[in-house]
């Protein structure tokens, strides 16, 4: 009976399908062209907790307000007043559970089966901030009537949660909100635990200043003394973890750093052997023919044959003699051929560049290693997955050095991958009246 009172009377029930329509919309929207891979798809439940959290922030402000009106807090309940809250709260709290549900439910049926499970980090930290969220909510349906408190924390909490993405001075708000990247299709990584531990962190602020906050307002004080004591606790908390959660992304600019994959890949064949991610196992045949035909290429142009192909993230050291491959949806012949060919290229790091240095095109090179490897110059124009390689202004410059003797190109692959290795200025990478790199 209480059950179906409970829902009966929450306001819960009436709204929860717009809410869940939200969360429906935007999951299959993202998860449309994802590969099925749940430890990176599930970052959809944190990309879409700005459609479900406000939502269970206003309404938990809603019951407050109703409690409020009621004058439960004048009265003398068996239950305590946490209990009380707990009762009138666990449908919202059943609503965020719902929308995390529907988020799952939606990608399933966009990406099919997967090899893994949901990443149970990501759920966590969702189901945490959604209680965190329903808190705050009723803290505030406590002290404004309830027509007030429920748009004004609806928006807030929304905008809260979309305006740090526009920040860019400091650019470590954006990590502070919980609200994750839409995956990207990448099947090498994973999410970052640290992007997860940092607003669960904050939120713990948040929630300790709402607990703390009431039980001072429970003290027998002048009003003016509970209200600058709560005032006073409410922004010691928030400070200090606001201040532990910043510092573990202070430095970061823009996205998380990489977080590489650490199951088993599947691999085949020898001498090179190549390996990929279970989730793109289907590949091993193709790129196992591209192989053939592209590495006694570039082995017979000078270029140490590999031990080993892998498709793995860029945050994964390689070993000396092992090429690292990148793959993408829909690849053709001509792309796989062209991505054994690019990934003889090693590893370049980020340099700095200004208007008066010249550093190199990294693109340049890439380019030959495909031309080497028996690509035509539209095949190389067409590579999306390399698109400095497929940068026009590139084939020229390859086609003056394909002219020359197989030791002179050597020599000029080698030199200049050097260069730009130890970022230093590689003009003989760079087009014709290039003013700078890429």
């Amino acid at each position: 009976m209480r059950l179906t009172t409970a829902l009966r009377t929450s306001g819960v029930v009436w709204a929860a399908p717009l809410v869940l329509a939200w969360v429906w919309l935007v999951s299959s929207h993202e998860a449309a062209n994802e590969p099925a891979y749940w430890a990176g798809n599930t970052a959809l439940v944190g990309h879409t907790l700005p459609f479900y959290a406000p939502a269970c922030a206003a309404f938990a402000a809603w019951e407050a307000g109703r409690l409020r009106r009621a004058g439960v807090r004048r009265l003398a309940p068996v239950r305590g007043r946490y209990a009380v809250a707990a009762g009138a709260l666990w449908p919202v709290a059943l609503l965020g559970a719902a929308a995390i549900a529907v988020c799952l439910l939606t990608v399933r049926l966009a990406t099919g089966a997967a090899h893994d499970w949901p990443h149970p980090g990501v759920l966590a930290m969702a189901g945490y901030l959604v209680l965190v969220h329903t808190v705050l909510g009723y803290g505030l349906g406590t002290l404004l009537p309830r027509v007030l408190a429920t748009p004004l924390i609806l928006v807030v909490d929304y905008l809260c949660l979309v305006m740090p993405v526009t920040v860019v001075h400091p650019m470590w708000l954006r990590e502070l909100t919980g609200w994750l990247d839409a995956p990207s299709g990448d099947l090498t990584t994973t999410v970052n635990p640290v992007a997860l531990a940092v607003p669960a962190v904050l939120a713990t602020g948040v929630l300790a200043a709402v607990l703390v906050s009431a039980e001072i307002a429970r003290r027998r004080r002048p009003r003016a003394v509970r209200a600058a004591a709560a005032a006073a606790a409410s922004l010691v908390c928030l400070s200090a973890f606001t201040v532990a959660a910043a510092l573990p992304v202070r430095d970061w600019k823009g996205d998380p750093p990489p977080q590489a994959r650490t199951d088993a890949p599947v691999c085949r064949g020898e001498a090179p052997r190549i390996c990929v991610p279970v989730e793109a196992a289907d590949r091993l045949e193709p790129l196992s023919a591209a192989a053939k035909d592209v590495v006694p290429r570039l082995v017979a142009a000078g270029l140490e044959r590999p031990e080993e192909l892998a498709f793995v993230s860029e945050a994964v050291p390689l070993g000396p003699r092992t090429w690292r491959l990148s793959l993408y949806a829909d690849m053709g012949d001509a792309d796989l051929r062209a991505s054994v060919a690019a990934s003889a290229l090693p590893p370049l790091p980020p340099c700095p560049t200004t208007s008066d240095v010249r550093t190199g095109h990294a693109g340049t090179l890439a380019a030959w290693l495909m031309a080497t490897a028996g690509l035509g110059a539209d095949e190389i124009r067409s590579q999306h997955g390399h698109k400095l390689a497929a940068d026009p202004q590139v084939m020229p410059v390859v086609k003056r050095e394909t002219k020359l003797s197989a030791d002179r190109q050597l020599a000029w692959f080698t030199r200049n991958v050097t260069l730009l290795r130890r970022c230093a200025p590689a003009p003989e990478t760079l087009p014709a009246g290039a003013g700078k790199g890429a």
